[in-house]
Order: C-alpha cells, then sequence, then structure tokens
C-alpha cells in the first residue's frame, strides 16, 4: 500500500512548479545570498507552504499568535507528529522568520533541501551523539546571533500516536539555558492528519497554539532537565483542554 498519498499528491500535484519554479529559483538564492535578505527567504517559503498547504485540503487555525515577541529573540518549543508540523507552525508566526532545528535524514528529500536553506534551519544528525551535540550546538550559534529557532523536543514524529505527546529529550534545552532567550511552548492539534496516511479527500482542520511566553528570569536557575518537565507540562497541559473541549 503506498504510504502518505496525503504528503504525495498534493506534492506530485504541484511537481512542475516546484521542479521549473520553486526549486530552480530556491536554488538561485542558495547561490546568490547577498542578493536575498532572510526574510525575502522565509517570504518565498511561506509562497511554497501556502499552496502545499492548500493542495492537501488543509487549513490551520491559529490562537495565541499575540503570545509572541515581535522585538526579541524567540526560542519555540513544540510537540511532534508529522510532516505538516514545521510549515502549520511557520505559516502561523505573522510572517515572523524562524529558522528550524530540522532532522538530517529529512532534509534529503525532494524540495526539503532547498526549504531547509529558505527558512535558514539547522540540520540534526539524530542518529549519533556527536551529531546531536553538533546540531544543538550550531543552533545555539544561530540563536546567538538573532535568529529565532523552532525546535520539537521529541525529535522524530510517530503519526500512529495521534495527539498523544511523547517524551522529551532535555538536550535541546540547552539552546535556551545557553542563551536567555524568551520561550514559546507551542501546542499543535490534529497536524498527524495533514500530510500523513491515505486519507485524500477529507478536508483536515489543525490547530496551533502559541502559549505564554516563559521569559529567562523564570527558568534560568533550572537544569535541562526541569525547564524540558516545565515546558512538556504546558504543552501537556493545553492539549489536555483542547480533548476536553475546554482550549
Amino acid at each position: 500500500m503506498i504510504k502518505d498519498l496525503r504528503f504525495d499528491l498534493p506534492v506530485g500535484s504541484l511537481l512542475l512548479w516546484c521542479v521549473f519554479y520553486a526549486r530552480i529559483k530556491s536554488r538561485y538564492m542558495m547561490k546568490h545570498p547577498e542578493k536575498y535578505s532572510i526574510q525575502d527567504r522565509y517570504d518565498f517559503a511561506m509562497q511554497v507552504i501556502n499552496k502545499i498547504k492548500k493542495r492537501a485540503r488543509t487549513e490551520t487555525i491559529v490562537y495565541g499568535r499575540e503570545s509572541v515577541p515581535r522585538d526579541e529573540t524567540v526560542v519555540f518549543y513544540s510537540n511532534h507528529q508529522g510532516k505538516y508540523d514545521a510549515l502549520g507552525i511557520l505559516g502561523s508566526m505573522d510572517n515572523i522568520p524562524s529558522s528550524v532545528l530540522w532532522e538530517e535524514r529529512r532534509a534529503d528529500r525532494f524540495l526539503a533541501h532547498e526549504m531547509s536553506f529558505l527558512v535558514n534551519a539547522v540540520l540534526i544528525d539524530l542518529e549519533s551523539m556527536r551529531g546531536k551535540a553538533k546540531g544543538i550546538i550550531d543552533a545555539i550559534s544561530m540563536i546567538k546571533g538573532g535568529s529565532n529557532m523552532l525546535i520539537f523536543p521529541e525529535g522524530k514524529t510517530d503519526p500512529t500516536k495521534g495527539n498523544a505527546l511523547g517524551e522529551f529529550q532535555s538536550g535541546c534545552f540547552a539552546c535556551s539555558l545557553k542563551t536567555g532567550t524568551t520561550i514559546v511552548p507551542v501546542a499543535i492539534w490534529d497536524s498527524f492528519k495533514a500530510m500523513n496516511g491515505n486519507n485524500i479527500f477529507d478536508h483536515v482542520t489543525t490547530q496551533v497554539h502559541f502559549l505564554k511566553s516563559i521569559l529567562y528570569d523564570e527558568y534560568k536557575d533550572m537544569n535541562k532537565q526541569e525547564l524540558s518537565d516545565l515546558i512538556r507540562a504546558r504543552i501537556a497541559a493545553k492539549l489536555k483542554e483542547i480533548e476536553s473541549g475546554i482550549g
């Protein structure tokens, strides 16, 4: 059985546009980075994302966008469900560029290499301790340089778990402890339905919830595990609210 038609068909239906426009333009930007600002690249990435979203019959409802600071560097930590997660979150940020801590293996896929460049992604090898450490160090450097960063502490995805929350890997929280940046936890809901699975006829509505910001003074005395537990608890509480119909 073909896997993930909800992803393959939208991308396939845009194949000519992707190959002869999006990919060519992205690679030109990669060869001539001096001609394009981070905002220029990010704006083009949003064009690609919005086209794929439309073809995937996916709508995302955004909550708490006012919680996202616009005048300072922010690290976003989100639960992780599937292929659509980063697209749904980045497309909900009201034109605020954010880098992504991106699994290296997934960046080798069609158009993913170009997309990772457009959003200024930091690649991380989740298969080795050295690769993980290097990815975190590179992300810390980017954040210190003023780049927002989106991180999925669960690491890999498992769409079969649905909206259930997995365990967090505490190492990635060094990105905040080493930089002292404001944290915005993010809770996503039904994101696994958007581009995973084979039901190509359903219209899917996902949710992105930007939760209350956590300032450095609130977590500066914590270690990585304590900070991980704090953020996971806040995301878990929001998911429970959504499930019960409250949030």
